[in-house]
């Protein structure tokens, strides 16, 4: 798969006729999402490559290697486009730093192809907000060919787990026969009393944040059982436990409304205790996992008609926030936290020493 790459100086370049054209330099919010997904495609680098060497089912290899390839050149455009507007290229995750080679499997074929969907789907969104936040010509383009690139992944995935009959699809509803309206004010209640039964769209939500949720605590889980410090060890144990508690709630307002629930990946984790992958690693996979979940659940509030279900949402933002914030500090001590791009403190320049 050949990605061309596109890119203009961000001074000036003889056009066609001999003449001096002036192109824009990038904005913050370019910079901030170009600087983003190329952390984001270090990591998928990673995590591929280990999956690449345990996979058994030929199929998922497949999707593994789309996947790989598709993070690899999108990672090479973004580095040449810094390259070329003279931006420090971030460290990321490099490969021999990050990644033990050989290491034995701790997850099975289901929950890799179930981590492809969910980065999968994840990039979908991200690309799409990168494209909306973009104005230069060629960063436009190059998200809208990411987008692509990332949809077919996610497509791939998707027919690949449905011909394996393990994709979640979500749960099945009667086709409206009538147009009807609103005409009880207990619609947007749910403190107390019989609340009303689930509209579609917050059912999608809460099935879709199960099954994060259920990626998340096979995550935490696995991790917790290869790190290499016990406070690490017992921060991803705290990961697995609010991942328990935020699927129980969510199990609880579905069973309300006859609603199937998402099923368990806890049993696609292996016994090993030797780690693929650094501290480092683990604790920025977690991480970007617990503030998606944040973003998530936004979504899920914006989509909510129920008082109750805001609530809980809000709860659940507060309780994955603050776990994400833990995992921060955590990267801060060992100094592992790269410095996202940033504006100048004009103040500390004001104020610096001769």
């Amino acid at each position: 798969m050949v990605f061309p790459l596109i890119g203009k100086s961000m001074e000036k370049e003889e056009d066609e006729m001999g003449e001096k054209t002036e192109f824009v330099k990038l904005t913050c919010a370019e910079i901030s999402t170009l600087w983003g997904t190329f952390i984001n495609d270090n990591m998928v680098i990673c995590v591929m490559t280990h999956f690449m060497e345990t996979v058994e089912d030929p199929e998922v290899k497949t999707i593994l290697e789309e996947t790989l390839q598709v993070a690899i050149n999108h990672k090479n455009i973004i580095e040449a486009i810094f390259l070329k507007e003279n931006i420090v290229v971030p460290q990321g995750f490099p490969l021999e730093k990050h990644v033990v080679s050989n290491a034995p499997r701790l997850f099975s074929d289901i929950f890799y192809m179930q981590f492809v969907l969910q980065l999968a789907k994840y990039g979908v969104i991200s690309h799409t907000s990168s494209l909306t936040l973009s104005a230069r010509e060629d960063i436009c383009q190059m998200y809208h060919d990411f987008l692509n690139h990332t949809s077919l992944v996610y497509q791939h995935a998707v027919f690949c787990m449905q011909k394996k009959g393990v994709f979640v699809r979500m749960p099945l509803m009667n086709y409206p026969e009538e147009i009807d309206f609103v005409d009880e004010k207990k619609f947007l209640t749910g403190w107390f009393g019989r609340r009303r039964a689930l509209l579609g769209i917050e059912a999608t939500h809460l099935m879709m944040n199960a099954i994060n949720n259920e990626v998340g605590k096979a995550t935490c889980i696995g991790f917790s059982q290869v790190a290499s410090e016990q406070i690490l060890r017992d921060y991803f144990l705290r990961g697995k436990h609010v991942c328990t508690h935020l699927m129980s709630s969510i199990h609880e307002v579905l069973e309300e409304s006859d609603v199937p629930t998402a099923m368990s990946w806890d049993q696609n984790v292996t016994n090993s205790t030797t780690s693929p992958f650094s501290d480092q690693l683990m604790l920025y996979i977690v991480g970007t996992l617990s503030f998606l979940g944040v973003a998530a659940y936004g979504t899920g509030i914006s989509t909510s008609m129920r008082r109750d279900i805001i609530s809980m949402y809000l709860g659940f933002m507060s309780k994955a926030g603050a776990f994400g914030e833990h995992g921060m500090d955590l990267m801060i001590e060992r100094n592992w936290l790269e410095q996202p791009p940033q504006f100048e403190d004009r103040e500390k320049i004001a104020k610096r020493k001769n």
